[in-house]
């Protein structure tokens, strides 16, 4: 399992730099998620400002992430629009 961290804490300033983000950046490594579930709890969060939300997601056996947002009242990904591992 994994769990997700803070990187934008004023705190800790995990981000790098000495400039901080405008908004919050959670990252893990979650091994042997469910991705599925993971998208839907993303997409049932009471988000302040749900179009604001950007979920980067990638599997162990990919080679990039997608990114998914919520849009009309679903979860929908945005990119890559048609995937393909051989690019």
């Amino acid at each position: 399992m994994g769990f997700l961290n803070l990187l934008t804490s004023a705190d800790t300033n995990q981000w790098g730099g000495w400039k901080q983000p405008e908004c919050e950046v959670w990252a893990g490594a979650l091994n042997h998620a469910d991705l599925d579930a993971l998208k839907q709890r993303a997409f049932e969060v009471p988000w302040r400002e749900p179009n604001l939300v950007q979920l980067l997601v990638m599997d162990q056996e990919e080679g990039f992430f997608r990114m998914w947002m919520i849009r009309g009242n679903e979860l929908r990904q945005f990119a890559p629009l048609e995937p393909n591992e051989e690019d």
